[in-house]
């Protein structure tokens, strides 16, 4: 009997990669150590204050050993006048690689003071 060589993943279900990976941080989170993580979705929420303050917001994580920042593009949400701070959001699409054990994290760049910043990626780990 030859030995066979298998090469695509087997999964639990159909249509999943391996091992699903979806994660909240608040303003990084932490790729698991002895893994790549492929991240597939992004999504920002940040806030500044005062709220007519222009923010941009950026990825920064490690792949191949290599730092990377990614601009990320923010779209105002709305604004809780209690405390005057704005909300911005994003939701993007993506597709990079990030190395076992490093960090993923959401920065921003404003004139004023921002606020909270929570980063969610989902994707799968190899």
């Amino acid at each position: 009997m030859a030995n066979v060589d298998v090469v695509n993943t087997v999964t639990t279900r159909p249509g999943l990669p391996a091992k699903p990976f979806a994660e909240t941080g608040s303003p990084q989170i932490m790729v698991p150590a002895g893994r790549h993580l492929v991240v597939e979705t992004l999504s920002i929420q940040v806030d500044v204050s005062p709220s007519d303050t222009k923010i941009e917001a950026f990825v920064n994580y490690t792949s191949g050993g290599n730092s990377v920042t990614l601009f990320v593009p923010l779209t105002y949400a709305y604004t809780m006048p209690s405390n005057d701070f704005a909300f911005y959001v994003a939701l993007q699409p993506v597709r990079f690689y990030a190395d076992p054990g490093t960090s993923i994290a959401v920065t921003t760049s404003s004139p004023a003071h921002s606020g909270t910043l929570f980063i969610t990626v989902s994707g799968y780990l190899v």
